[in-house]
């Protein structure tokens, strides 16, 4: 359904930032392993759904899309209240969102733990080679979009919030990040499977973010609820978010905002 070069190509577009995207592209690949064993890990001792690199990129793209979105409506990230300059919000959005699952690989249960841990000296060094006035600000923001992206750990930046809702976005065709057993036929299964495309567009000034869900049936509104919605309240963009569901019930369209 995805190609990583698709997903870096779009990727590269919404940086508008060729150093950025660079370090991200060659990061990327260098830690290409860490996504393969993660994925290893969760589709072989899990059995769950897929964690790997096509899952970051596609979390990487979307928090992106959001950056652009919240930024064309004029909410301010975090990074910028602390007064630091723009490029400081895309470095924590991508990175945040490139390494917020490998903690996978050593447990599902409080697995962002473990990724902010994995993660440190990795981020650590990008930080040294971009910012040198106050690295260990950049450093800690970007680890906080780490670990919040799980909606059980109440988000505390914009930045954080963005990665979050990516995250609950990715979610089509049976690629949900609410954990499934691939063998098991349930309601997991099934409104997982419901999914069939998920589109991030600009809504208006009430409501910026608009997110656009369509299904097969109506069993994928179990999916939404249980996983994005909860991932959009745990953030900081709560009643800025709308959802338009296409529910695939004789062309039934709900709204609602989360």
């Amino acid at each position: 359904m995805y190609s990583e070069e698709e997903i870096l190509r779009e990727i590269r577009e919404l940086f508008e930032d060729e150093r950025l995207y660079r370090a991200y592209e060659r990061t990327f690949k260098e830690y290409h392993y860490y996504f393969d064993t993660t994925n290893y890990i969760v589709l072989n001792v899990y059995q769950f759904n897929d964690h790997g690199p096509v899952h970051v990129l596609l979390t990487t793209r979307r928090a992106l899309e959001l950056l652009r979105i919240i930024t064309k409506f004029g909410i301010q990230t975090t990074a910028e209240k602390l007064g630091k300059p723009f490029w400081w919000s895309k470095f924590i959005v991508a990175f945040g969102a490139l390494f917020h699952d490998i903690g996978n690989m050593i447990h599902r249960i409080n697995h962002y733990e473990f990724s902010a841990f994995l993660a440190e000296p990795i981020i650590d060094k990008l930080v040294n080679e971009f910012e040198k006035r106050d690295p260990l600000l950049l450093k800690a923001l970007t680890l906080n979009a780490i670990y919040t992206h799980d909606e059980h750990v109440p988000c505390t930046t914009i930045e954080g919030s963005l990665v979050t809702i990516a995250d609950g976005c990715d979610m089509e065709s049976g690629r949900s990040r609410l954990a499934y057993k691939k063998d098991r036929v349930d309601i997991h299964s099934v409104s997982a499977l419901a999914i069939e495309r998920v589109e991030i567009r600009e809504g208006d000034e009430r409501q910026p973010v608009l997110i656009e869900i369509w299904m097969k049936h109506p069993a994928g509104i179990f999916q939404v609820d249980e996983i994005l919605t909860k991932k959009v309240k745990s953030s900081l963009l709560t009643g800025k978010v709308k959802l338009r569901i296409h529910t695939g019930k004789d062309g039934e369209t709900l709204e609602k905002v989360i």
